[in-house]
């Protein structure tokens, strides 16, 4: 069976190797249990394969857990990516190495190496004991590190538990060397800012990759569209070739033309994205933007909205891989 949750992967006491050797031991600390270890050996493999099964059975009971190094983290950090991370879905918990600089919702409380005053292989053997207490007890299907760069006890972590596509790294201010090194660990690696920078999109503007009909010009203008050539910051984006990022503009909200031959380039495109992305053949471009164009014009309060963090984490977290 195919667990959906992280868990540590061969665990001693979960063991056959473990199981017999128990009662070898048995055997040397009480002699007279000999006569009826076979008895016993019977009853402890049932008992195992029972334990086994219901481990197998078992199902997650935390979306997500987030782990903060919050010595690492900015005050600015914490009060743009802490809380919203944790509204991610409504069954994720945070978990914070060293001390707060703002409060929040932290299920548990780590302390710092200095703080404890202990040698580094010291302090990263408590942690890496501590978040294996931690994927056991809760059982996340992901497990996402928040901070400069990952200790040495949360990569024995990492070695030591099954399922690595549950493991993302969210880095802040990290070394590109440490970046390159430590990120194959994990199935995703990001910037912070990625998540917590907002996009300006000025509202009632259009780029185009090529130069658009003269008529479609005019009417642009009558509907109040000013083209620009900045295409990051464009409502409205208009291609004809479809060699753009065209995931990252949905994920800010901008409405996208393509034709249909670059549609195969884009891979899985969520559901709640296909509302801004138009596909239409070039003869029938200049038509289909004076409709968009017009129609929208009439919502005159209505604002390009700011993709929130918790929407991008979502987006992020469960986007899937192709190749």
């Amino acid at each position: 069976m195919v667990r959906n949750f992280i868990q540590v992967e061969k665990e001693a006491e979960e063991s056959y190797s473990f199981l017999i050797g128990d009662y070898l031991r048995q055997m040397f600390v009480s002699p007279w249990k000999i006569p009826i270890i076979p008895i016993l050996a019977v009853k402890g493999v049932a008992d195992h394969r029972k334990r086994r099964i219901v481990l197998a059975n078992k199902q997650s009971i935390t979306d997500c857990i987030f782990v903060f190094d919050l010595e690492k983290m900015r005050l600015s950090d914490q009060k743009s990516f802490a809380n919203q991370s944790m509204n991610y879905s409504s069954n994720s918990i945070g978990i914070g190495i060293g001390n707060p600089a703002i409060n929040s919702d932290y299920k548990h409380i780590f302390p710092g190496r200095k703080e404890l005053d202990l040698e580094p292989k010291e302090w990263n053997l408590m942690l890496e004991d501590f978040l294996l207490g931690v994927i056991r007890s809760y059982r996340p299907k992901k497990f996402v590190f928040v901070g400069k760069y990952p200790y040495a006890g949360l990569m024995a972590v990492l070695r030591k538990c099954e399922h690595r596509e549950g493991f993302f790294w969210i880095h802040t201010r990290a070394d590109a060397e440490v970046i390159k090194e430590r990120s194959p660990k994990f199935i995703r690696t990001r910037v912070l800012s990625h998540f917590t920078d907002h996009d300006t999109i000025v509202r009632n503007t259009i780029y185009f990759d090529e130069d658009p009909p003269e008529h479609l010009k005019i009417s642009l203008k009558q509907n109040g569209i000013s083209i620009i050539q900045a295409k990051n910051h464009a409502e409205y984006v208009s291609l004809g070739k479809g060699d753009f990022e065209c995931k990252e503009m949905l994920m800010k909200n901008q409405t996208i033309f393509m034709p249909p031959e670059s549609q195969t380039d884009l891979g899985h495109i969520p559901d709640y994205f296909l509302k801004n992305l138009i596909i239409s053949d070039m003869t029938e471009r200049a038509g289909i933007i004076d409709s968009v164009t017009t129609f929208r014009k009439n919502f005159v309060d209505r604002k390009s909205p700011l993709m929130s963090v918790e929407a991008k984490l979502d987006v992020w977290l469960n986007q899937v891989i192709t190749n």
